[in-house]
C-alpha cells in the first residue's frame, strides 16, 4: 500500500502560534489555497482510501485535496490532534503566564504529563499506533489528512521508532510525505515535500 500524508491547511490559530488540538478552526485563504493546490497536484490519483481526522480543518482540506470520491472518505477519531486541555487556544507566553505550575510540570515530563482537561503526549501515540495496526489489511493508494502531532506519531509508529522518534519529522502545511508498506515494512519515500518544488 502507498500512503500519502498531508497536514491540514493553515488556520488563524497557526498564524497566532496557539496550541490547539480539539478546538475547531477554519482554514484561512492561504489554507484553502494549499488544499486546492493538492487537489490539482493529485487530480489524476485514484484514491482507494481517504482517512481524515474529523475536525473541520482536516475535513475541509481533504475535500479540496482528494476530489469528488466522497464514498472512500473515512473519518478517524484516533487521528485527531492532541487535546491540550486548559492550554487550548493559547500561546506559549499566555500559558506560562496563566498556568506556570502546569507548564513547569509539562516541561519536566513532556511525554507523560497529562495536561489538565486534556491528554498526554504518550496517550496520543497510543491511539495513533492503535490505528496504524489496522493498516496491514488494506491495499491501494491511501490519503491521510490529519495534524502535525498525529502525523508525527503515525510516521514514528510506522517506522518502529520509540516515542521520541516523533521529533525526527516535520510536517509543514502545503507539503506531503509518502510511505510505502511492503511485506510488513514501512519505506519512507518522501518527507515534507512541497508540491511547488516537486519533480
Amino acid at each position: 500500500m502507498r500512503i500519502y500524508l498531508i497536514r491540514h491547511g493553515e488556520t488563524d490559530y497557526n498564524i497566532k502560534k496557539c496550541y490547539y488540538g480539539r478546538t475547531e478552526a477554519m482554514l484561512t485563504e492561504e489554507g484553502i489555497r494549499q488544499a486546492k493546490a493538492f487537489g490539482e497536484y493529485f487530480r489524476d490519483m485514484a484514491w482507494d482510501h481517504v482517512v481524515v481526522s474529523p475536525l473541520k480543518r482536516a475535513w475541509d482540506t481533504a475535500l479540496l485535496a482528494a476530489g469528488s470520491r466522497r464514498e472512500v472518505f473515512v473519518p478517524e477519531e484516533r487521528l485527531v490532534e492532541q487535546d491540550f486541555g486548559i492550554f487550548e487556544g493559547k500561546t506559549y507566553e499566555e500559558i506560562c503566564r496563566r498556568y506556570p505550575e502546569e507548564m513547569a510540570a509539562w516541561n519536566a515530563d513532556f511525554a507523560h504529563y497529562r495536561i489538565p482537561g486534556g491528554e498526554s503526549f504518550s496517550q496520543v501515540r497510543e491511539r495513533v499506533e492503535d490505528w496504524v495496526g489496522t493498516l496491514g489489511r488494506k491495499e491501494g493508494n491511501m490519503l491521510v489528512v490529519a495534524h502535525k502531532g498525529t502525523l508525527g506519531h503515525m510516521l514514528a509508529a510506522l517506522l518502529g521508532l520509540p516515542l521520541e522518534g516523533y521529533w525526527n519529522f516535520v510536517f509543514d502545511q502545503g507539503c506531503f510525505s509518502l510511505v510505502d508498506l511492503e511485506d510488513g515494512y514501512a519505506i519512507l519515500r518522501k518527507l515534507n515535500q512541497s508540491i511547488s518544488r516537486e519533480s
